[in-house]
């Protein structure tokens, strides 16, 4: 600065000089004046005006200098001014937010001291309240405990007065009713007495009446018995001269030739092939090749014709087998087709179809139809007893001999498992499993019997018209003709397989007929067996076994069906 004014600021642009001291403004200081008076001293009087002068030049040098001071504008004492003033600003607004930030953070922890004080103080209120009320609830039990005690007390000394009373008044009645049945006992012992005499007197009157009731009515019986004994046997040889007539056979008369049949074949040629090393293995390789072929039966029919044809070379190759042998494979063939019929048939009904048609052209071969017809029959009445007649089995077999349990069960057709070597139990397959496996059985033989009608342009032999389609008014004839084959549940099965197989086509055939017949069974299986319509007989068709009941229902069923197609 000019004049020798400067800035005691630290300006980064200027630097230090060393200057004169003097006061504000430029103005000597009073050290100058004493030092210029000093020196004044010692000057001569001669330089005072030059000096005098000197100092106006200075005084209006410095008067100048600070004229222009007040008018000079210096940059960085700005900048340093305006930052002095931002500072100020920037650290007074700080200092307030700061002061509001430590209030509002004073004024949270403030109230947070008072919700955890309130928070305590209720706590302590509630512990309080509920002190007290375990206090009032101890207080009203002990009262309440005390009151029962009391009122306990009080019903016991009442309980020990009352029965005292009681037992002194017990005492008297029971003297007085000690008294009374003495009394009543000897009155008792006199009317008994006299009661006695009366009912032995009574007793010898009824005994003798029933006896003289007894011997009229056993006198009654004998009669009735040997009269329709007569009538049966007359009926009989009325029936047996008409069948010797036509060729026909009743049913014991069929069952017997079938169970005699089935007897020769075991005795016999079973017999010889299983005794003889030679046929035995030609028959066991036949029964091997039978086996597969007619498990592979499908609804194709050039696999049915293909297989009916390897079958009837089987058992009747070019060279033809021996005899024993030759009804050994008839009996295997046999056997198989009826295994069959009691697996696939009772799993899938669509598969007696096939199975059918096999047997059907088996039984009317040219080659097979003088002897495999009647060993069929014969190993069919084997697996179903006498239901493939259909007769109740007779208590006696063909030779005369009775049977056993074991046995009777096994010519009804029941099979078991175990008890062939003894060392097992034997064990009877279920009624349930019985019913099915002989309604699969008969729904192939009454399919052979439907197909038996395309082979009527060949000659009919007596052993097929086994397997002829009036062999169904046949069976239905002869199973309505005998009571305790109806209510066998395996009977409700049996009829119901035959409607579905040949219901409609018999309806067909016989028309009017058959239609009373399938009334009868309508009414067998609604109202009871032997009620004419209306009377609610008590006898069901079928039984009441659960079996029997649904197979009942099927029958009711497939009936409606029928004659809602007319």
């Amino acid at each position: 600065m000019r004049y020798g004014l400067r800035s005691h600021s630290p300006s980064p642009v200027r630097g230090y000089q060393a200057r004169r001291r003097s006061s504000a403004y430029g103005l000597p200081s009073d050290s100058d004046d004493e030092e210029t008076d000093s020196l004044s001293s010692e000057s001569s009087v001669s330089t005072d005006n030059a000096e005098f002068l000197a100092d106006r030049r200075a005084l209006e040098d410095t008067i100048a200098a600070i004229r222009l001071r007040t008018r000079h504008y210096d940059p960085y004492e700005e900048w340093e001014r305006q930052a002095r003033t931002d500072a100020l600003r920037a650290a007074r607004h700080l200092r307030t937010t700061t002061n509001a930030t430590r209030a509002r953070h004073l004024e949270i922890i403030h109230k947070s001291d008072l919700k955890t004080q309130e928070n305590t103080f209720n706590t302590q209120i509630t512990d309080v309240k509920r002190l007290l009320e375990a206090f009032r609830i101890k207080e009203r039990d002990e009262e309440t405990r005390l009151r029962q005690k009391w009122r306990d007390e009080d019903r016991a000394r009442t309980e020990r007065l009352e029965a005292a009373i009681k037992l002194e008044e017990a005492k008297a009645r029971a003297a007085a009713e000690a008294e009374r049945r003495k009394r009543e006992e000897a009155e008792r012992r006199r009317h008994e007495e006299e009661e006695k005499k009366r009912r032995e007197l009574e007793a010898r009157r009824k005994a003798d009446e029933e006896t003289r009731r007894a011997k009229e009515e056993g006198e009654r019986r004998e009669r009735e018995i040997q009269e329709a004994e007569r009538r049966k046997k007359e009926k009989e040889a009325e029936d047996a001269e008409r069948r010797k007539l036509v060729g026909l056979v009743s049913a014991n008369e069929e069952w017997v030739h079938a169970r005699q049949t089935l007897k020769n074949l075991k005795a016999g040629p079973m017999k010889t092939v299983k005794g003889e090393k030679a046929l035995k293995s030609q028959w066991s390789a036949i029964r091997r090749q039978i086996t597969p072929k007619i498990g592979q039966l499908t609804q194709d029919q050039a696999t049915i014709t293909r297989i009916t044809g390897q079958l009837i070379e089987l058992v009747r190759p070019p060279t033809p087998l021996p005899q024993p042998l030759y009804l050994a494979a008839l009996s295997s063939l046999s056997k198989c087709i009826l295994l069959q019929a009691e697996t696939e048939v009772t799993a899938e009904k669509k598969s007696a179809f096939p199975l059918a048609s096999v047997t059907c052209a088996l039984l009317h071969h040219p080659s097979l139809s003088d002897t495999f017809p009647e060993v069929f029959y014969a190993k069919m009445v084997q697996r179903t007893g006498g239901w493939g007649v259909p007769v109740v089995i007779p208590p006696q077999d063909v030779d005369g001999r009775a049977w056993d349990d074991n046995e009777k069960r096994k010519a009804m057709g029941y099979r078991r498992t175990g008890g062939e070597d003894g060392s097992e139990e034997v064990v009877w397959e279920s009624s349930g499993e019985y019913g099915t496996r002989i309604a699969g059985i008969m729904r192939v033989y009454f399919l052979v019997l439907g197909l038996s009608a395309s082979m009527a342009s060949t000659p009919v032999v007596r052993v097929q018209s086994i397997f002829q389609l009036p062999r169904i008014w046949i069976y239905f004839s002869r199973i309505l003709g005998d009571e305790r084959l109806l209510q066998a549940a395996v009977a409700a099965q049996i009829l119901h397989a035959a409607l579905d197989v040949a219901g409609l086509e018999a309806r067909h055939i016989w028309g009017r007929q058959w239609m009373k017949i399938l009334q009868l069974l309508y009414v067998a299986s609604t109202e009871g067996i032997g009620s004419e319509p209306g009377t609610n007989g008590e006898r069901m068709l079928g039984g009441q076994t659960p079996e029997g009941k649904s197979a009942r229902v099927r029958v009711q069923l497939e009936i409606e069906r029928i004659m809602q197609t007319l």
